[in-house]
């Protein structure tokens, strides 16, 4: 990936950031390191979010990352405390500031659920139990009742047949018993 594609997707996945809570001008530069090393800087403005592929001189804050933590980072893939813990990412500067910014970012509907209580998790699949059993049973309730409908005409045909086998039987005897 190059410097441009990196800061495009950065620019993509924080379309939807919401930097409407925060009052405060932040603005924090963020170094690339690696296949698409290069500079960037995020500032929060009158409440706006930009991305912008320039270097920041004086900003509140430096991030630098190789261009799949900041990526991961912007798409809500990793937090700002995980990839600092896990040496994948150094600030410089006001921490708070970039922990305020990067709390704009949207968050994926996925986190979201991880987040939610086991007692929700597991309430909807016993639903969802309950009504795949429901749909079996009419299914194969449905299924049953073509095969009893064509069970009686087989039925009846063979009666049919049985009903008209036996005047040939006979005719058949008859025709023997004369010779």
């Amino acid at each position: 990936m190059t410097y441009q594609e990196l800061v495009k997707k950065v620019q993509t996945a924080l379309v939807k950031a919401d930097a409407s809570k925060i009052e405060d001008h932040i603005a924090v530069q963020v170094n690339v390191t690696g296949e698409a090393e290069g500079a960037f800087y995020m500032e929060i403005h009158d409440r706006v979010l930009y991305v912008e592929p320039y270097d920041y001189n004086d900003r509140d804050a430096l991030l630098t990352a190789d261009g799949a933590v900041i990526l991961a980072l912007a798409q809500s893939k990793t937090t700002l405390d995980a990839a600092v813990a896990e040496g994948k990412a150094f600030v410089d500067g006001d921490y708070d500031k970039l922990a305020a910014l990067v709390s704009t970012f949207p968050v994926k509907k996925a986190v979201a659920k991880k987040a939610a209580p086991a007692d929700a998790a597991e309430k909807p699949k016993k639903a969802a139990a309950k009504k795949t059993t429901t749909k079996k049973a009419a299914a194969t309730e449905a299924a049953e009742k073509p095969k009893k409908a064509a069970a009686k005409k087989t039925t009846a045909k063979a009666a049919a047949d049985t009903a008209e086998k036996p005047k040939r039987t006979r005719k058949t005897t008859a025709k023997k018993e004369e010779k």
